[in-house]
C-alpha cells in the first residue's frame, strides 16, 4: 500500500454547474468571515485584551491571515479541483497526508456551523428575553440531567434545507444577507462618526504590546484572537467546480474577501472605541450597545435586527462549502460513493449536504461552545501550516506558476514566517484540546485504513 500516491493536477469535469462569478465568491467569503467576530469579539477584545490598540492587532492579524490567503490563492489557481486543502496536498504530498488535511477541514467546518447556530440562538434569546425548558435549552453537561440545545439544531435543519437548492439560488440569498450585514456595519460607522470622542483613545494601548509566544493580554494577544476571527476565506475554494473561471476568480475572491473584511474590522474598531470607552465594551452586542449608549436607539435596534437576520450567513456558507468538500473526497473514493451523488434537478451533492446537516445538528445540540471553539481553531491552524509546507513542495516539484496562474510572493520566506506564526498560536491550547484532536485523528486513521485506502480511485487503477 502506497500512502503517498499522488493525484495528477487536472481540472476534472464534474456534474456541478459553472455559474458563479468573482463577486459571488467574494460575497461567499464575506458570508463566512463577517460574523459574530465583528459584532461581538471586537468589543470584548478591546475591553479585556488590547484596548483601542485592537486596531493595531487587526492590522497584524490581517497581514498574518494574508500570508495564509496568498498561499491558499496560489494553490486554488494551480490545483483547481474540488476539496480545497485536501486536493492541494493530494497533488504534492500524496493520499494519506491529504486525507489528514481533509479531515481537519471537515472538523473545522462542522465546528463552525455548530458554533454559528449556537451563537445565533443566544443572540435571539437575548434580544427577545425568553428561555426554553431546561431539557431543550443547553448542550450536554449544562444541567445535572440530560439536555440538548434545540434552537441551534432547528436553525441548522433550516439551513440544510436551503443549501439543498440550486447553488446559484442559495448564493443569491446569501448575497442578499451579506449585503444587509454590510449595510448595518456601514450605518454604524456613519452614525458613530458623529459621536466620536477622541479622549477615549488617550489610553490607546492599556495592555501594552504583549508577547508573541505567551500572554493573554496586549496587542499580540489581540492579534491572535482576531486572526482566528478572520478565517473563512477557505470556503471560496469549495466552489471550484461551480466557478466560471476558477483559476482567476478563486484567487480574486479569496483576496477580495480578505481585504474588505480587514477594512470593516479596522473601521468598526476605531468607531467603537471612539464612541464609548473601551472599558464598557465587554458585552455580547458591542456594536448595538455603543449606539444605545449615545442615544441612537433607532440605529442600535436596526443593527441588532440585521445581526440576528444575517449572522446565519456563516452557517449557510460553511454548510455549502463542507458539502462540496465531502463530495470531492467521495469522488476520489476515500469516503463512501453515495456522498458524491448529485441531484438531477438542482445539481447539488444531496447526500453530502444531508450528512453535513445531520452531524452539525448533533454537534450543535450536544457540545459546549467553548470546547468547539478551541478545537476548530487548532484544526484550522494545523492544516494551514500543512499548506505552508506544501507551497514550498509545489514550487519544487512543478516550478513557478505559469501564464495566468496566481503567484504568491516571497516563497519560501512567506510560508516560513507563517509557520512561525502558526507555532506561536497552537502552543497556547490546553491539553484537553490536543487530546480531542488526537482522538479525532485516530478516528480519521481508522476510517482511512478500514475504507479509504482500499476504495481509493488510485488504488483501483
Amino acid at each position: 500500500m502506497n500512502l503517498f500516491r499522488k493525484k495528477k493536477i487536472s481540472t476534472e469535469k464534474t456534474e456541478l454547474e459553472r455559474n458563479l462569478r468573482t463577486m459571488d465568491l467574494v460575497l461567499l467569503g464575506l458570508g463566512s468571515m463577517v460574523g459574530t467576530g465583528i459584532f461581538t469579539i471586537t468589543g470584548t477584545a478591546a475591553a479585556t485584551i488590547a484596548g483601542p490598540a485592537l486596531v493595531v492587532s487587526i492590522v497584524i492579524a490581517a497581514i498574518a491571515v494574508g500570508m495564509a490567503a496568498l498561499i491558499f490563492a496560489e494553490f486554488a489557481s494551480r490545483v483547481p479541483t474540488q476539496g480545497g486543502p485536501y486536493s492541494y496536498l493530494y497533488a504534492v504530498f500524496g493520499e494519506f497526508p491529504a486525507w489528514i488535511a481533509g479531515w481537519l477541514v471537515i472538523s473545522e467546518f462542522f465546528s463552525v456551523i455548530s458554533l454559528t447556530a449556537s451563537g445565533w440562538s443566544s443572540y435571539l434569546k437575548g434580544l427577545f428575553h425568553f428561555e426554553l425548558p431546561t431539557l431543550i435549552n443547553g448542550p450536554l453537561g449544562s444541567t445535572s440531567g440530560f439536555s440538548i440545545d434545540l434552537l441551534p439544531m432547528l436553525v441548522i435543519a433550516a439551513v440544510t434545507g436551503l443549501v439543498l437548492l440550486n447553488a446559484r439560488t442559495v448564493l443569491r440569498f446569501n448575497n442578499i444577507l451579506v449585503l444587509l450585514k454590510l449595510l448595518a456595519l456601514i450605518l454604524f460607522i456613519v452614525v458613530g462618526v458623529f459621536y466620536l470622542n477622541p479622549n477615549h483613545w488617550n489610553d490607546f494601548a492599556p495592555f501594552g504590546m504583549g508577547s508573541l509566544f505567551s500572554g493573554n493580554t496586549g496587542i499580540m494577544a489581540g492579534a491572535s484572537l482576531i486572526f482566528l476571527s478572520f478565517l473563512g476565506f477557505e470556503t471560496i475554494a469549495s466552489s471550484v467546480d461551480e466557478a466560471k473561471n476558477p483559476q482567476r476568480s478563486l484567487p480574486s475572491g479569496i483576496i477580495g474577501a480578505l481585504v474588505v473584511t480587514a477594512i470593516f474590522y479596522v473601521l468598526i474598531t476605531l468607531v467603537l472605541t471612539g464612541v464609548v470607552s473601551y472599558t464598557q465594551l465587554n458585552v455580547p452586542d458591542a456594536v448595538a450597545y455603543a449606539l444605545r449608549s449615545v442615544g441612537a436607539i433607532w440605529a442600535a435596534n436596526f443593527v441588532s435586527t440585521i445581526a440576528i437576520l444575517t449572522l446565519i450567513t456563516v452557517a449557510i456558507s460553511m454548510t455549502y462549502a463542507l458539502a462540496r468538500v465531502l463530495y470531492g473526497i467521495s469522488r476520489d473514493g476515500l469516503l463512501p460513493k453515495p456522498l458524491s451523488i448529485v441531484s438531477k434537478k438542482h445539481k447539488v451533492p444531496t447526500n453530502a449536504t444531508l450528512i453535513t446537516g445531520i452531524l452539525s445538528m448533533i454537534t450543535a445540540g450536544s457540545v459546549p461552545l467553548e470546547k468547539l471553539s478551541e478545537f476548530l481553531n487548532l484544526c484550522t491552524i494545523l492544516y494551514l501550516m500543512m499548506l505552508a509546507v506544501g507551497i514550498i513542495k509545489l514550487r519544487h516539484d512543478f516550478g513557478k506558476p505559469k501564464g495566468r496562474e496566481f503567484k504568491a510572493p516571497f516563497i519560501p520566506i512567506l510560508p516560513v514566517l507563517f509557520l512561525l506564526i502558526g507555532l506561536s498560536l497552537i502552543i497556547h491550547y490546553p491539553a484537553s484540546t490536543w487530546l480531542a484532536l488526537a482522538v479525532s485523528l485516530l478516528i480519521a486513521v481508522v476510517i482511512y485504513f478500514a475504507y479509504g485506502a482500499r476504495h481509493s480511485k488510485l488504488n483501483n487503477r
